[in-house]
C-alpha cells in the first residue's frame, strides 16, 4: 500500500515564545497558517525503513526527522513493520516554515492511513509534539492558535481575504540554536508577553487583513535578523512594496509578506526572485 500526501509550509502571522522549562522545550503562543507551497511525501509499506529525498543535502537516515517519527510510530503501536519513504522537497530548507516538521507530520498521517488507523488524531497529536512544536499543527493545518509546546491547538475564526510571498536567501538557522539567543537576550523576561494575541484573532475574525498586519508579531526577529542581511533587506523590501506588512516567519531566515491583492503579491515575487531570492507567491490554505 502507497499514500502520497501533500505536506504544506507554514507560517508564524504570531510568535511569542513565553519562556523555557526545565525539559529544555519552550512555551510558545503562536498563530501558525498553512499555505500553498508543498512538499509531497510518499510513504509505501515495507518490511524494513528507509527513505530518499530530491533534496541532496538532507540527510536521509536517523537525523531525518520523517525517520524519527516512523520510529516512533512503530515504537508507539508496536507494530513490527517498515516503510519506504519519499520526499520531493519544495519548501527551503532550514528556514522557518516547517519543512521538517510538515514532512514528519504527513509521515505520521500517513503510517496510521497504511496500517489500520492504530492511533486515534489526538494521539497521533501528542506523538508528534515529542518531534517538535510544529508537528501537530502541520497534522491539523489551517489557521490555528498554538499554545504550551506546540501541542494545545484551537482553531481561529479566519474570514480574511489575502495573498502572501514568502522569500528566503542566504544560510539557514537552527531552531535549537535561535531558542538558545532567546534564553540568553531576555531570560526571565520571556515570561512576559511582548503583544497581544487577542488582537490580531479579532482580526482575522473581523476580515480585517491590514489590522492582521499591524498586529504581527515574531519574537525570534530581535535575534535573527541582525545576523542575516538577506533576511533583513527582504523584510525591508517587502514592507515598501505596498504589502500590508511583514516579518519574519519562525525562527527564519525566511520571510514573508501580506498583500491586498494577487497580483501585487506576484510582482513582489518576481522582483525579489531577479534579486537572487527564492521567492513565492502563495495563498492561505483552508
Amino acid at each position: 500500500m502507497k499514500v502520497t500526501l501533500n505536506a504544506p509550509a507554514k507560517i508564524n502571522l504570531y510568535l511569542d515564545v513565553l519562556g523555557r522549562r526545565e525539559n529544555g522545550y519552550h512555551d510558545i503562543e503562536s498563530i501558525m497558517q498553512t499555505v500553498t507551497l508543498f512538499d509531497t511525501v510518499t510513504v509505501e509499506r515495507s518490511d524494513e525503513l528507509s527513505m530518499t529525498c530530491s533534496e541532496a543535502s538532507l540527510p536521509c537516515d536517523e537525523k531525518n526527522l520523517c525517520i524519527k517519527a516512523a520510529r516512533r510510530f512503530f515504537e508507539k503501536t508496536g507494530i513490527t513493520g517498515g516503510a519506504r519513504i519519499h520526499v520531493e522537497k519544495r519548501i527551503p530548507v532550514s528556514s522557518g516554515l516547517a519543512g521538517g516538521s510538515t514532512d514528519a507530520a504527513a509521515t505520521l498521517k500517513a503510517l496510521n492511513e497504511i496500517y489500520g488507523h492504530p492511533m486515534t488524531e489526538d494521539e497521533l497529536y501528542a506523538l508528534g509534539a515529542t518531534l517538535g512544536a510544529d508537528v501537530p499543527f502541520c497534522m491539523k493545518g489551517g489557521c490555528v492558535l498554538c499554545r504550551g509546546i506546540g501541542e494545545e491547538m484551537t482553531e481561529i475564526s479566519y474570514n480574511c481575504d489575502y495573498s502572501v510571498v514568502i522569500a528566503r536567501a542566504g544560510e539557514g538557522v537552527s531552531t535549537p540554536k535561535a531558542y538558545g539567543a532567546l534564553d540568553e537576550k531576555y531570560g526571565d523576561g520571556l515570561a512576559k508577553p511582548f503583544g497581544n494575541v487577542e488582537k490580531i484573532i479579532s482580526a482575522l475574525d473581523g476580515g480585517d487583513s491590514a489590522a492582521v498586519a499591524d498586529e504581527m508579531l515574531n519574537t525570534f526577529e530581535a535575534v535573527v535578523l541582525p545576523y542575516h542581511k538577506e533576511a533583513r533587506e527582504a523584510v525591508e523590501y517587502l514592507k515598501s512594496a505596498d504589502s500590508l506588512g511583514a516579518m519574519m516567519s519562525g525562527s527564519g531566515p525566511a520571510v514573508f509578506a501580506l498583500f491586498d491583492s494577487d497580483v501585487k503579491s506576484q510582482s513582489a515575487a518576481d522582483s525579489l526572485t531577479e534579486k537572487g531570492y527564492r521567492a513565492f507567491a502563495v495563498r492561505p490554505t483552508p
